[in-house]
């Protein structure tokens, strides 16, 4: 899958995530590899009985891998430049479980539905921050939320 983020001015963000939607490099023609660094992401598709709209599981390999333990929130930016504040519950070993507490208020905001499926894309560590995408039914166009 690639996503594609308009800057301005014709410019645009590109990122290639593999089948489990983690990002990928590709070397340019000239042979060299690419110099920006990797932007960690996993999706979800979006599923009634998963009760996604109060909360949403995290895979366990990627927060282990990109998430430190104990940590209590997250933040999504949206489109907006609006920042959410999303509480996150863990595991008995403090690895990230699931987003939870502020996740349903940006679920209905961003009238998110059953059978979408939304890519989580690890912009910032330290407080870990995400920019979220839509994308559309069918594996179609990425829509920022």
């Amino acid at each position: 899958m690639v996503v594609f983020e308009y800057c301005g001015d014709s410019t645009f963000l590109t990122s290639i995530l593999d089948h489990s939607a983690c990002e990928i490099h590709m070397g340019d023609p000239g042979g060299s590899s690419s110099t920006s660094q990797p932007l960690p992401s996993f999706q979800i598709t979006m599923s009634a009985t998963r009760f996604c709209h109060r909360c949403i599981f995290v895979p366990g390999t990627f927060a282990s891998t990109n998430l430190s333990r104990f940590v209590n929130d997250v933040q999504i930016h949206d489109a907006a430049g609006r920042v959410w504040q999303i509480g996150v519950d863990r595991r008995g070993n403090g690895v990230v479980r699931r987003f939870a507490r502020g996740w349903a208020a940006f679920y209905t905001t961003k009238n998110i539905r059953p059978g979408d499926t939304c890519v989580f894309s690890l912009i910032n560590g330290d407080v870990p921050a995400f920019n979220d995408y839509k994308v559309a039914v069918g594996g179609g166009e990425q829509t920022m939320l």
